[in-house]
């Protein structure tokens, strides 16, 4: 018995339809996890690159910032010294206080950023934040 070949007239076609589908589909998964990240109000300051240290959960967040000629920033607004301590009072009396961050710009100033920061921690503390985190962008080089 002679075995019959079956041919087919259909050519073979690949369909864009599902492609873009599942395209979209992971556009959408990106843009939604971008909005899920912890938004630090700093400002866009050039940080030091930091080789330790961990990422954080989702939280309220304060940032303190400190710019290459001293001047300070409390969630991106400008702050003057006498003021801050009462604005650092005002956070750390709330029922849920924010996790506090503090940057400081890595670009030579003509100010000594030191002291600063060091009496910026000693304004924390004294209001009652003791838990605050320094930012830096991570770095995988260990030279710097």
């Amino acid at each position: 018995m002679a075995l019959l070949k079956r041919q087919s007239s259909h050519e073979v076609r690949l369909e864009m339809m599902p492609l873009l589908d599942v395209i979209f589909l992971l556009l959408t998964f990106f843009i939604f996890s971008q909005a899920v990240l912890i938004r630090a109000h700093v400002l866009p300051v050039d940080l030091p690159g930091i080789t330790s240290g961990e990422t954080t959960e989702a939280a309220r967040v304060a940032g303190i910032t400190v710019d290459r000629h001293g001047a300070i920033y409390l969630n991106a607004q400008p702050v003057p010294m006498a003021a801050l301590a009462g604005r650092l009072e005002e956070l750390a009396s709330q029922a849920e206080p924010p996790q506090v961050f503090l940057a400081i710009e890595d670009a030579p100033g003509k100010t000594d950023r030191g002291p600063l920061v060091v009496k910026l921690m000693e304004m924390l503390r004294s209001a009652g934040i003791e838990q605050f985190s320094i930012v830096g962008r991570p770095t995988d080089n260990t030279d710097e």
